[in-house]
């Protein structure tokens, strides 16, 4: 025999028990399953009533119970599987955010070398470029300016020579002024040619001068040395197509230019690195 509680009143009784000795309620198992209680005032009612013959209130069946109890735990593993599925797809959206976020931020690092490279090896190439055109026509200006030297004076001391005589002995004997002998020697179709080459050239290399105006990192210094022979290479290129002045300082004017333009293109060599 065991101790049961009375489902009316709360008190022990033996399970053995049809009615309870408290409150007098039967309490043999067929009664106990067809017996039910509203939920609001506590009447006992028939297993046929559906609402509370007191109260009125809709009466809750142990099947309809059960089944409620039932469809509350579906729907709480239905909420549990959701979330569990929101959660996880919340995890992926972030992992893919932050895969995407590293590898955009490579793949932005990359092009960005990339660009940096090309602008880099660009340069290089129109530091060599402006390099080797300035020495070339450099080289015409200082030929031209030693030329203008030798026939102001050859001129002036009156001494003869195979590449001046036609400047400065034109009919057979030396002219009166030093000035008509340049005029002689610009009048020349070979030095009238050689001006126009230099004219050129001084052009293309205004243009390259312009285009290295913005160095990329790491080429700043090659960019001071350039300008340095480019002003150099100017003054010896004028000193060429116009020459003027006294025959001293004419001739140290080329003196100092040849040298200051030698020194830049010296540097200039030895600061461009090679490409990457």
């Amino acid at each position: 025999m065991a101790i049961i509680k009375c489902p009316e009143c709360g008190q022990d009784v033996s399970d053995k028990a049809r009615i309870c000795i408290h409150c007098g309620i039967t309490l043999n198992e067929e009664t106990l399953k067809k017996e039910l209680k509203c939920t609001k005032c506590g009447e006992i009612l028939s297993e046929q009533d559906n609402f509370c013959i007191k109260c009125g209130s809709p009466v809750m069946k142990p099947n309809q119970a059960e089944a409620g109890k039932q469809q509350t735990r579906v729907m709480n593993i239905d909420k549990s599987k959701k979330k569990k599925i929101l959660i996880i797809c919340i995890a992926v959206a972030m992992a893919v955010c932050i895969i995407g976020g590293v590898g955009f931020k490579l793949f932005w690092d990359y092009r960005t070398e990339q660009n940096y490279k090309n602008t880099y090896n660009n340069y290089i190439e129109d530091l060599r470029k402006v390099q080797l055109l300035m020495l070339t026509s450099g080289s015409k200006a200082e030929t031209l300016c030693n030329l203008t030297l030798n026939v102001w004076g050859n001129t002036i001391h009156e001494k003869r020579n195979s590449k001046t005589d036609k400047y400065t002995r034109p009919k057979g004997y030396f002219v009166s002024d030093f000035n008509e002998a340049i005029v002689n020697l610009y009048s020349d179709s070979d030095t009238e040619e050689t001006v126009t080459e230099i004219k050129n050239d001084l052009s293309s290399v205004k243009e390259l001068i312009k285009k290295l105006q913005d160095p990329p990192a790491k080429l700043e210094k090659c960019y001071d040395t350039v300008s340095d022979l480019y002003e150099a290479y100017k003054t010896l290129t004028d000193l060429a197509v116009s020459p003027s002045g006294s025959y001293n300082s004419f001739s140290s004017q080329i003196d100092k230019t040849v040298s200051d333009f030698t020194l830049s293109y010296d540097k200039l060599d030895n600061q461009i690195p090679e490409k990457k």
